[in-house]
């Protein structure tokens, strides 16, 4: 069974917690296993943003049950060398990643009219 993909649905996902978003994001780019979406996610927030092995397991766990997204290879094979497993987003992940992408927009907006920015930098 999947997901209602309708924009009522995605909504309902928000708002995402910032480490959701962020791998959310790394996934847009191409499907990754645990060690590099680990990686990836601290390359793209210049080193603001690691993981722990154990806390990316449990986001990644979050993810599979919204079905935000899924495995990309099926189950794990045997040998060792093919027990990773690839991760990639779901079409309903890409619209509540969108979904929340916009949600910060406005909040952005909001920002930028109480004057939190100055000058195009922050205050």
């Amino acid at each position: 069974m999947t997901r209602d993909e309708s924009p009522t649905a995605a909504e309902e996902q928000l708002p995402l917690r910032p480490i959701d978003l962020q791998i959310l994001l790394v996934l847009m780019e191409s499907d990754l296993h645990g060690y590099g979406l680990m990686k990836e996610v601290e390359r793209q927030s210049g080193g603001r943003v690691t993981l722990e092995v154990g806390s990316l397991y449990r986001v990644i766990k979050r993810l599979l049950a919204n079905e935000l997204i899924d495995e990309a290879n099926g189950a794990p094979q045997e040998s060792a060398a093919k027990r990773r497993r690839n991760y990639r987003i779901t079409a309903f992940g890409r619209q509540v990643a969108r979904a929340e992408a916009d949600r910060l927009v406005g909040v952005i907006e909001t920002a930028q009219q109480r004057r939190l920015f100055e000058g195009g930098k922050r205050a």
